[in-house]
């Protein structure tokens, strides 16, 4: 399964016109544009915010909003507004077909195999679980969780994996670190300042 690969990503290669922007942004700020082009007059029923159908930006160990682990890439397209659905050279430089969701203003990346997302990624703190963990929380605030933590490191990042937080991993700020065993005890030896940078959701299978 796909899901031991959880703490495995590389950034996402980009170009465009646009080099200011992050290819999230430009694809959410393409879509819109569209949506505005495509929208229906005032008053119609159709009329919308891009991306409001797919629910509120609420975090959990199997998605965001209406966009959930396993889901076909067709029933996120008819719940959704994709920007982008497209091939990016990712995890161990294996190309892989991505969606760039859109809620709101804002964009998740969804990864897809055979058809269904297998993962999602989020780099913008606007996603945020029900007590409010995210990008940007303090490395803190997760040592701080109830029962096990453990650190893994991958692709040149750190990520903690809680288990009180199911199917989420949170890619914290530190870098250039070593492997081996990243307990609690080690990881309270970082500094003050490491936060979350990127959560992956890769789904939380019940017991």
């Amino acid at each position: 399964m796909r899901l031991a690969a959880a703490c495995c990503l590389v950034l996402a290669a980009c170009s465009g016109e646009h080099a200011a922007e992050a290819p999230a942004e430009q694809a959410v700020r393409e879509a819109l544009q569209q949506e505005v082009q495509n929208a229906p007059p005032q008053g119609a029923a159709g009329d919308v915010a891009a991306g409001a159908a797919c629910g509120t930006p609420v975090l959990d160990g199997n998605g965001i909003g209406a966009v959930r682990i396993g889901m076909e890439v067709d029933s996120v397209k008819a719940r959704c507004v994709v920007a982008r659905d497209t091939v990016e050279l990712r995890s161990e430089g294996e190309p892989e077909r991505i969606l760039v969701v859109v809620f709101g203003s804002d964009s998740v990346t969804a990864e897809v195999d055979s058809a269904h997302v297998w993962r999602l990624e989020i780099r913008s703190p606007r996603f945020r679980t029900l007590d409010s963990l995210g990008v940007g929380t303090p490395l803190g605030t997760l040592l701080a969780l109830p029962g096990g933590v453990q650190g893994l490191t991958g692709e040149g990042g750190l990520f903690l994996l809680a288990e009180a937080r199911c199917g989420l991993s949170f890619q914290l700020s530190a870098a250039g670190l070593s492997g081996g065993d990243w307990q609690r005890a080690r990881l309270r030896t970082l500094p003050d300042s490491t936060h979350v940078t990127r959560v992956l959701v890769v789904g939380c299978s019940p017991a």
